[in-house]
């Protein structure tokens, strides 16, 4: 009798067992996950913007309290706010279980089946493609150019430059000291377009240049320009450069990108997590600069001759400038911009615009809480398209290559925390036609053009950081 007793006990332990864990990763916290957590960390808790909290890897501890901390005081400088005052003390109890059961479920569950290619070939509407790994990087790959040589050059977000040739990389040694926390380090790298005849290289980074604010070390974006012979970084000149009253302690939204055009060039800087700065034509956060590329300020910039004005803006009212490209038949500059959770845009970029942030967005605070409920206003642009939800928006590229007739000049967009590249149909300056080409692969940090009309895409993780250049090699229905 009793050992019958205790089968029947032990065939209600399973049952129970069972029906919980059909239960795991649904009701209340998910929705406080989905709600507070998903926009930087996935909605599944594969990272995106944010680390992954599904691989067992803690930075900042992995027990619970330890984990409880980071969410209830955030991590300013790189990034994550505090969740303090918005989320209870319950709340970030059942948020730690609901991270808990995710690690589970992804252990136990094919999250990424329906986004597999078939047979290794991925179909779209218009051509078929396989994704061919080129080369492994062992940090977060940032920036993508191509050199007329067969040559290509890389950024590593810690602070590497590598130029790429034949597959073979080498290290450049001699790159600008970058500051590499948050969201920053060595970011963006084009050469000049009359690379052939005067070598000159472009780097972006976050910079430290010994600012402090309240006692914590305080960046900001920074373009320079230098050759390479024999894997070395030599003449260097400084091309943009912030005084350090305007760096900040702040760890994300510093923008960059570059766009050469009539002798000028463009970049982005974001308002620095700051927000208010970005309607502040004083100040360089959350704008577009153009200056001449040797780093001189135009006389003919809109607010060149505006008594206090930071000369080298173009436009103002930009969150966090992720992508920037000329559309190489008409000239436009096109900017896609990461916004808060929800409200990513593409922008048309014009002189003296305003576009609008933090005034005006579709998107609202991380914690879940309105930023405003203004989503447009008189003298604020309108973007041309915006994504709800977010995907996290990163490099762009018009396609002018010949291997993929059917998306030739289509702006290509990446996503991070989506994990995906879209192809963008632009006619007569709007968005007329949007598609998915490749999903959960990685979060897709950068997309160009190569000059073998191939196109190549950054593929990273987190936790630990990791990258790969990857390449869209067209297969024949044949």
């Amino acid at each position: 009798m009793k050992s019958t007793f205790f089968l029947l006990i032990s065939a209600l332990a399973l049952y129970f067992q069972s029906f919980a864990q059909n239960r795991i990763g649904t009701g209340g916290s998910k929705e406080l996950y989905t709600q507070y957590c998903a926009q930087c960390h996935g909605q599944n808790g594969e990272g995106g913007q944010g680390s992954s909290l599904i691989d067992d890897v803690w930075k900042w501890g992995g027990s619970d309290d330890e984990i409880a901390k980071v969410i209830r005081e955030g991590l300013p400088e790189l990034g994550m706010v505090p969740w303090k005052g918005v989320l209870s003390e319950e709340q970030i109890r059942s948020l730690i279980i609901f991270m808990r059961e995710q690690k589970y479920l992804a252990e136990t569950t094919d999250l990424l089946k329906k986004f597999m290619p078939k047979d290794g070939i991925f179909t779209t509407q218009y051509h078929k493609f396989k994704l061919e790994k080129v080369l492994e990087l062992d940090d977060i790959l940032w920036s993508i150019a191509f050199l007329p040589e067969e040559s290509m050059l890389l950024t590593q977000r810690n602070g590497v430059l590598w130029k790429v040739k034949n597959g073979v990389k080498r290290q450049i040694k001699g790159t600008p000291e970058v500051l590499a926390v948050g969201q920053g380090g060595l970011l963006e790298v084009a050469p000049h377009p009359g690379y052939k005849s005067n070598g000159w290289i472009y780097l972006s980074y976050s910079e430290d240049a010994g600012a402090k604010v309240s006692g914590k070390t305080a960046s900001m974006t920074a373009v320079v320009r230098g050759r390479i012979k024999n894997n070395k970084w030599v003449d260097q000149e400084d091309i943009f450069k912030v005084p350090p009253k305007f760096h900040t302690t702040k760890g994300g939204h510093y923008g960059s990108r570059f766009v050469f055009k009539d002798g000028y060039l463009f970049f982005g800087i974001g308002d620095r997590q700051e927000g208010d700065p970005a309607q502040d034509i004083t100040v360089p956060h959350g704008k577009i600069h153009r200056i001449h590329d040797d780093g001189r300020v135009p006389r003919d910039n809109p607010f060149f001759s505006t008594v206090g004005a930071y000369k080298s803006i173009w436009t103002y009212g930009n969150r966090n400038p992720q992508g920037l490209d000329m559309h190489p038949l008409t000239g436009d500059i096109w900017e896609t911009e990461h916004g808060p959770r929800g409200g990513d845009e593409i922008n048309l970029i014009r002189p003296s615009i305003n576009y609008g942030w933090p005034v005006i967005t579709y998107g609202m605070n991380y914690d879940g809480t309105p930023w405003t409920d203004k989503t447009r206003m008189e003298g604020m642009e309108q973007p041309v398209y915006y994504w709800l939800p977010s995907i996290a928006t990163a490099g762009i590229d018009f396609y002018e290559g010949d291997a993929f007739p059917g998306w030739k000049y289509n702006l290509l967009a990446t996503g991070m925390s989506a994990e995906e590249v879209q192809r963008i149909v632009i006619q007569d300056k709007k968005v007329v036609h949007v598609e998915t080409i490749l999903k959960k692969q990685g979060r897709v940090r950068d997309v160009a053009t190569g000059p073998d009309g191939l196109i190549y895409v950054a593929l990273n993780t987190r936790s630990p950081n990791s990258g790969a250049l990857h390449r869209l090699v067209p297969v024949s229905d044949k």
